[in-house]
């Protein structure tokens, strides 16, 4: 999942950049920390006072005080979900997963990649989360979709998957489906490795996933081409693919889908999963090209375009890519 554009160094924790001023900020609006349960309003006021004695922009002592207070509330409440009322949407989130502070950017921010989706989506539209987490890019899209449109996710995560049917059942407009397994070349099964602290850098390749103290079981395998009816998607089909280096194998079992219906692509650059995955962005980019895709742009200015053979992947990041 898209965090951070720095190169990590081999001491970081993948979770680092959630602790963060840019990604604990919404926790200084006493709109929204209110709605917090009393276990998750005392990290609040931990992060109010941090930052506001100190001045500093990365919360010391968070992560110890995080996982603290998530345990203790999920022995009392095992099956029970963070929910919060924001502008426009009504979202649910794991309440031991780290990254559940960078989701609430995602649906209320002006600064994060889910703005892009208003101008690739519209009435009767399709959208394929691939790589969803709790689905903030599925969130939006299933209210700019409409009544007549479509929102396929696909999340092996079970906490997640849960969460993330949550959230739709209180926000879409539309019809939507959700997968609870992985998707790859090949049918069967994985191990998917899920470190602990954020779930966004869950994946099925160790060098990337298991750096750090981790979890993981076993999940079912499936191509996307024989797991859904994808000739009945209506629309322009939009897919964003984000799955930790994974994309090539995943783009391997969706060639017919792709081929037939062409979709405009959001896929996210990690040239650090990629290498764990044994490709490079030269073969990423080479099977982008053979199944039709040939511009890029950058979400900041998706106007711009640029050949496909330019595409820098040494830096990481999610870019728009086209047919045409």
């Amino acid at each position: 999942m898209l965090q951070n554009h720095h190169t990590p160094k081999p001491s970081d924790q993948p979770d680092d950049w959630l602790y963060d001023r840019s990604v604990l900020g919404w926790l200084l609006n006493p709109r929204l920390s209110k709605q917090l349960p009393f276990l998750f309003q005392i990290f609040s006021l931990y992060c109010n006072l941090y930052f506001n004695i100190t001045g500093k922009s990365y919360l010391k002592g968070g992560r110890g005080l995080f996982r603290f207070l998530s345990g203790i509330f999920y022995k009392l409440s095992p099956n029970r979900y963070l929910e919060l009322q924001l502008s426009g949407y009504q979202v649910f989130l794991n309440p031991i997963d780290m990254r559940l502070f960078q989701v609430v950017n995602e649906l209320a921010s002006q600064d994060t990649d889910t703005r892009i989706l208003p101008d690739l989506l519209a009435e009767g539209d399709t959208f394929l989360d691939v790589g969803a987490n709790h689905g903030s890019f599925a969130i939006v899209a299933s209210k700019l979709v409409g009544t007549n449109g479509f929102v396929l996710a696909v999340e092996p995560q079970p906490r997640l998957a849960i969460a993330l049917g949550k959230s739709l059942t209180a926000n879409a407009l539309c019809k939507f489906k959700i997968y609870n397994l992985a998707v790859g070349d090949t049918d069967g099964e994985i191990e998917l490795l899920v470190p602990i602290g954020t779930s966004g850098s869950a994946g099925v390749y160790p060098e990337h996933s298991a750096t750090h103290q981790h979890n993981r079981f076993k999940v079912p395998l499936r191509r996307f081409d024989d797991l859904v009816d994808w000739q009945n998607f209506t629309g322009k089909i939009l897919l964003k693919l984000d799955i930790e280096g994974s994309e090539c194998a995943f783009l391997s079992g969706a060639t017919k889908m792709i081929t037939a219906l062409k979709p405009t692509l959001i896929i996210e650059i990690h040239p650090t999963s990629l290498r764990a995955a044994g490709a490079t962005g030269t073969k990423l980019k080479q099977l982008l090209q053979e199944l039709g895709y040939t511009r890029y742009a950058e979400i900041a200015d998706r106007d711009r375009t640029y050949p496909l053979q330019d595409l820098n992947t040494d830096i990481q990041r999610n870019v728009v890519m086209t047919t045409s």
